[in-house]
């Protein structure tokens, strides 16, 4: 504080020496007009000597900052801000004195309880006869209005934030959409191609049993071949229709396993006795290397032995003429481990990640054989039951390999 007055004090000695001229009158005793428009007003306004002391004050000035004008009479005017605004202040107090101009700050003020007010202040220095008798000013309170612009500060930056959420979500809504119309898409697809599958095995059995029907005098040898026919085509209908049944129980969670304690080993084993004639009649080589001791799953055996057969069923079916296929199996502490792996003609890698997806089709592999885009679905399901895992590693034209892996112990 001395050192404010101080620099107030010198101020006066440089002003007497460069004689100001008059501007403006110092108000000792203002008119009653004058007088009654000041305490009108709702703002700050005040007198200074040149020690930088309260000459006068108005009361609703005072009263912005819990203060009746008798307590701040002959007080410091620095003294009612803060240490970090103090140099502001004398620095436009100064300008004022020195440059005889209205000088403009803003700066925050303390009030009677140590409550911080924003103020915007407009002072000038009063001269008389060319002489400086003190300072006049006008202090407008805009704590209210700061407030103001920090909530709409606060609620410009959480409309932003709203917008960009809102983004957001228009762009998840629209993957979404995007989304639904591609799995309607290959739902309408696999609604056709199950339906052709279903008309494949219609279309014999009523073609054949047409031919028996019209023909009385059919030898028993076309009989037996028709028939045999016939009942081919039907298991592999109700097959189709068992697959597609079957998905459809697993996905509404309506198919509990099973489950016993079985050698893993010997299922495979049987698994792929059934492929034997297909294999010997494409001229496949089938490697099969399990361990020589038994490996016991607690799961349901039936439909771990579907999972087997079906991916067994693709290497069969996708892999061409003198090509090979091959089964290897070991334990990994607590899991065991089955890979089927094939020469075939394998699937797209942009393909991989939608192998298991229901409707999903390879469309190379469709190309060549025909398919119902059920088999790795339902594997999947199977396997995530028993609380296992299943992968596909594959290229075209490179072969396909599957790794199944299924918990020894619980």
């Amino acid at each position: 504080m001395k050192y404010y007055k101080e620099e107030l004090k010198r101020l006066k000695e440089n002003s007497d020496k460069t004689k100001l001229k008059s501007s403006v009158s110092l108000i000792e005793n203002p008119p009653d007009e004058i007088k009654s428009l000041i305490e009108l007003s709702e703002d700050l306004i005040f007198q200074l000597d040149l020690s930088g002391n309260v000459k006068s004050i108005n009361r609703n000035g005072a009263l912005l900052l819990d203060y009746e004008t008798s307590e701040l009479a002959e007080k410091y005017f620095i003294d009612f801000f803060k240490p970090s605004f103090r140099p502001l202040v004398l620095k436009a107090l100064q300008e004022a004195i020195n440059e005889n101009k209205i000088t403009t700050f803003e700066s925050g003020i303390l009030g009677k309880y140590g409550d911080e007010f924003t103020f915007k202040f407009r002072v000038k220095a009063v001269t008389e006869e060319g002489e400086i008798k003190g300072l006049i000013g006008i202090g407008r309170n805009l704590t209210f209005i700061k407030k103001l612009e920090m909530k709409i500060s606060e609620l410009s930056e959480k409309l932003k934030e709203t917008k960009r959420i809102i983004a957001i979500e228009r762009s998840r809504g629209q993957q979404k959409i995007s989304l639904l119309e591609e799995l309607n898409r290959m739902k309408a697809e696999f609604v056709s191609n199950i339906s052709h599958e279903f008309r494949t095995p219609l279309a014999s059995i009523i073609g054949f049993s047409e031919s028996i029907a019209s023909d009385p005098a059919m030898i028993m040898e076309h009989q037996k071949e028709f028939n045999e026919i016939i009942l081919a085509e039907g298991k592999r209908l109700a097959k189709l229709i068992n697959d597609v049944l079957d998905l459809t129980r697993l996905e509404k969670g309506e198919i509990d396993l099973d489950k016993t304690r079985f050698n893993c080993i010997s299922l495979i084993n049987k698994v792929a006795d059934k492929f034997r004639d297909e294999i010997k009649r494409k001229e496949l080589n089938l490697t099969i290397e399990l361990p020589d001791e038994e490996v016991f799953v607690d799961g349901d055996k039936e439909r771990l032995a579907q999972v087997f057969y079906s991916i067994l069923e693709n290497a069969v079916k996708f892999t061409g003429r003198g090509g090979r296929i091959s089964i290897f199996a070991h334990t990994l502490y607590k899991e065991f481990e089955v890979i089927i792996t094939d020469t075939g003609i394998g699937i797209a890698k942009k393909d991989l990640p939608y192998i298991f997806q229901k409707y999903f089709k390879d469309n190379k592999s469709t190309e060549r054989q025909p398919g119902k885009g059920l088999g790795l679905v339902f594997v999947k399901h199977i396997v995530d039951l028993h609380k296992g895992s299943i992968s596909i590693q594959s290229e075209v034209n490179e072969g396909t390999t599957v790794i199944v892996k299924l918990l020894t112990e619980e």
